[in-house]
């Protein structure tokens, strides 16, 4: 996208736009808004194909207490989404 393409879409955007918010923090290198989190519950497929990673990573991160899951009933997991968003950016800073 063009600097002049990128203008025209940001000058039809309304005003209290939360991607107006973003844009303003990034250009000024203050730290983005907080977004709101995420309320959906993955199943451990789901999961694991947003990911990337194998089910079996999710199990054990579940089980070594890395990610909190939700035991809907005994022996099944949903994964708040945010929750899963919240360890993919931890592991990415750690370098595993």
């Amino acid at each position: 996208m063009s600097k002049s393409e990128l203008l025209v879409t940001l000058a039809q955007l309304p005003d209290g736009d939360p991607r107006l918010e973003a844009v303003s923090a990034a250009l000024t290198g203050k730290p983005e808004p907080k977004r709101p989190v995420s309320m959906r519950l993955l199943r451990m497929g789901q999961a694991a194909s947003e990911t990337g990673l194998s089910r079996c990573t999710i199990w054990r991160a579940i089980k070594e207490g890395r990610i909190a899951a939700v035991e809907i009933r005994k022996g099944r997991h949903r994964i708040p989404q945010g929750e899963l968003e919240r360890f993919c950016t931890v592991s990415a800073r750690a370098g595993q």
